[in-house]
């Protein structure tokens, strides 16, 4: 039998021998979490650069834009005065003849002043016929004076004779002195007329003369045959002297106007060929050319409104299938480089100015090459000098 201390004793060893058996099996708390090791991170593969082969074919550089069919000829309608529009003769689509007049304006506040005006230079023609019958009648009567007087005077000479006698002699040395005087008259006589009637009239006239012209110019008149292509008045409308109110065309021709930016223009001239062709007819080409470029690249006018490119068909025939209004596409063939070398653009290099390709040989082995460039169109850039037929270039 076990005695009671020893029993106690094992009451007390048993319970922390299992505590330290347990604590030694336990992860020590204090070094916190285990840490995962990093995942490796694979090296990148570089990409294979593009690489490309020098061909041999046609390099064409053509420049494409839109336009719209027009008349060849077209000529804007404006009043050469300003004033109310009163009647309207014609409306848009109609067919007019040369000199027709389309509207005029109301000239009414005109006429009257013209009436006014009439009536002053009457006045001042009146005033001037007077002062002139009265200088004409001023000299005749001077003239008859002096005809009196020499009449009077011969006729005293033939009574005395030879020998007058005191009271004779008298006599004609007085008829005499009356002859002077009647001719000093007649020399005195001022039959100028005073510039400033003259003038009068001549003012009044002028001014006659404006206000007819600018009564008969109050009208709007077709300048040729043609058709009614825009007209924008009505009867009250107000009006600016030659500010446009619409349009008079000659639909028996028909061209193209497009508007095309300088960049773009760089390099065509008048009479390059060009393609048209029409949305509503895919498929079908039809030829055509520059007929005028703007200024300052072609023949076109100076005046900065006037900055349309004009195509022309080559034929009235191929303007049939047109009408105005169209929009087409056209086709500028600018320049054309046959049975050349070229690249895509992607395989050329620039650095400060120099053009360069990079080659590669069968070996891998690369190297830089100048080259000099040509003419580039259709995605392919004429090499003019530095490659050779076949050879591999690496793309940047």
């Amino acid at each position: 039998m076990i005695s009671r201390p020893k029993l106690l004793l094992y009451s007390f060893l048993i319970p922390l021998t299992v505590f330290l058996l347990s604590a030694c099996a336990s992860p020590d708390r204090r070094t916190g979490p285990a840490v995962d090791e990093p995942t490796p991170i694979p090296t990148p593969v570089a990409a294979a650069k593009t690489t490309y082969t020098v061909a041999r074919g046609d390099v064409v550089y053509e420049q494409t834009i839109s336009g719209r069919v027009v008349p060849l000829v077209e000529a804007p309608l404006n009043f050469p005065i300003d004033g109310i529009v009163k009647e309207v003769f014609f409306e848009r689509e109609d067919t007019v003849q040369a000199g027709e007049i389309i509207a005029i304006l109301d000239t009414t506040p005109l006429e009257e002043e013209l009436l006014m005006a009439q009536a002053q230079l009457a006045i001042a023609q009146s005033r001037l016929t007077t002062t002139q019958t009265q200088v004409e009648i001023d000299r005749r009567r001077a003239e008859l004076a002096v005809t009196l007087a020499q009449l009077d005077l011969d006729f005293a000479i033939s009574q005395a004779g030879g020998f007058p006698t005191p009271q004779q002699q008298y006599q004609l040395d007085r008829l005499t002195v009356l002859l002077e005087l009647a001719q000093l008259d007649f020399q005195e006589l001022n039959d100028t007329i005073d510039p400033a009637l003259q003038a009068d009239v001549d003012q009044a006239a002028l001014r006659v003369a404006e206000l007819e012209q600018v009564i008969a110019s109050a009208v709007l008149v077709a300048p040729f045959d043609g058709r009614i292509f825009s007209l924008r008045i009505t009867p009250g409308r107000a009006v600016v002297a030659s500010e446009a109110v619409g349009s008079l065309a000659d639909l028996s021709e028909y061209e193209i106007s497009a508007n095309i930016s300088s960049t773009q223009l760089q390099g065509m001239q008048e009479e390059m060929p060009v393609t048209i062709s029409l949305s509503s007819r895919p498929g079908e080409a039809f030829t055509g050319y520059l007929r005028q470029l703007p200024y300052p690249f072609g023949s076109g006018s100076r005046d900065a409104e006037d900055d349309a490119t004009r195509i022309a068909f080559d034929s009235p025939e191929i303007a049939t299938a047109f009408a105005v209004g169209d929009r087409v596409t056209i086709t500028i063939l600018i320049a054309k480089q046959v049975n050349v070398l070229w690249l895509p653009p992607a395989a050329i290099r620039e650095f400060n100015g120099r053009m360069f390709v990079v080659i590669q040989d069968d070996q891998g082995n690369q190297r830089r090459v100048d080259i000099t460039l040509g003419i580039e169109g259709g995605e392919r850039v004429e090499i003019v000098e530095g490659v050779l037929e076949g050879e591999v270039v690496v793309g940047p």
